[in-house]
């Protein structure tokens, strides 16, 4: 599968390079130093590319969005249109305030998911990858498989939720389903979901059928 990567931070960058071991092309975009997008490339291998974030949406079955999210209008402007694209949102509705606290960037009342919905019309919207650090997943793929990383998927298109769910197996965890774009909040601190580095499949579980009941 080719899988376009627009912000191509922490996030970005250990996603691609986990999906391009498992046998996926990726295209990372979207930096501050492009120069670093093509030293990443060469690192990881023939199956690791870098262009712009209009290339990688061409590129891309799947386009991983991952910059910060006050960067979010900047990079989809780059973009262009997304629309009928597979989109993985991994962002969080966060900046860090003056005294080094977080600032939520969105109201109570709606999921930064959403918002980014709002931005991208017609983008087949998935959020995943959100509620756990990049590193939680490395450590994952070392486990047993009942001890993997469970890894929340919220979308309104079961199709799309479908094949997210085929990647998150692909990155070395173990997806399950937290429902409509609306929960992706849950995955938003202080979502019930929103610190998960070492939640296992059947806790993912638990916690659903608690705070969703099924």
């Amino acid at each position: 599968m080719n899988i376009g990567i627009i912000g191509s931070g922490n996030v970005g960058s250990t996603l691609g390079e986990i999906w391009a071991k498992a046998g996926h092309q990726v295209m990372f975009s979207f930096s501050r130093y492009p120069e670093r997008l093509q030293t990443l490339a060469t690192q990881i291998g023939s199956n690791a590319m870098s262009g712009t974030p209009a290339e990688a949406v061409n590129f891309a079955d799947v386009v991983l969005f991952a910059p910060n999210f006050w960067l979010a209008q900047e990079a989809i402007a780059q973009a262009g249109s997304i629309a009928g694209k597979i989109v993985i949102d991994a962002t969080n509705p966060y900046r860090w305030g003056e005294n080094g606290s977080i600032v939520r960037m969105v109201g109570e009342n709606v999921s930064g998911a959403e918002t980014i919905q709002k931005l991208m019309p017609g983008a087949r919207l998935v959020k995943a990858y959100s509620s756990f650090q990049p590193n939680a997943l490395r450590r994952s793929a070392e486990r047993s498989l009942d001890r993997r990383l469970a890894i929340a998927i919220a979308s309104d298109d079961e199709a799309a939720k479908t094949l997210v769910a085929q990647l998150a197996e692909d990155s070395g965890g173990r997806p399950f389903d937290l429902g409509s774009l609306r929960n992706a909040s849950l995955m938003e601190i202080p979502g019930s979901f929103s610190s998960s580095d070492n939640l296992t499949l059947d806790a993912a579980f638990k916690q659903r059928l608690q705070v969703l009941g099924y």
